[in-house]
């Protein structure tokens, strides 16, 4: 009995402590909800949320593209040069600059928008 005693013990502390942890939202949700939201904006409230989401991306994007960039200096300069895995890490960075690029553009849009519709 003494020996099952910390192993009933354990399982209960790992019950309750999954049972007290809530869901945390998953990034599909939070597409949905921007995708919903960018259909249905009629608010400036609305634009600024959806500006908002497009300036989280695009700091997403210059994240990757410094971390390729990173990875692509360093597979240029091995003592034996990896020259698929330099120009794969360079072009991905370079597509992480321009869709960030695109994600402030698009941002600004709706930022312009919000603007507009409170002037009215």
């Amino acid at each position: 009995m003494k020996r099952i005693f910390p192993f009933v013990a354990a399982f209960i502390v790992v019950f309750l402590l999954f049972s007290c942890v809530r869901r945390v939202p998953s990034k599909t949700s939070e597409k949905e909800e921007i995708t919903k939201l960018i259909e249905a904006a009629t608010t400036p409230e609305d634009h600024m949320k959806i500006a908002d989401y497009y300036e989280n991306q695009a700091s997403e994007m210059k994240v990757k593209a410094r971390s390729h960039a990173s990875m692509a200096a360093s597979y240029r300069a091995r003592g034996k040069p990896l020259p698929g895995l330099f120009i794969h890490c360079r072009n991905l960075s370079k597509k992480y600059k321009e869709a960030a690029e695109e994600y402030k553009a698009m941002a600004m849009e709706h930022r312009e928008i919000a603007k507009k519709m409170q002037k009215e």
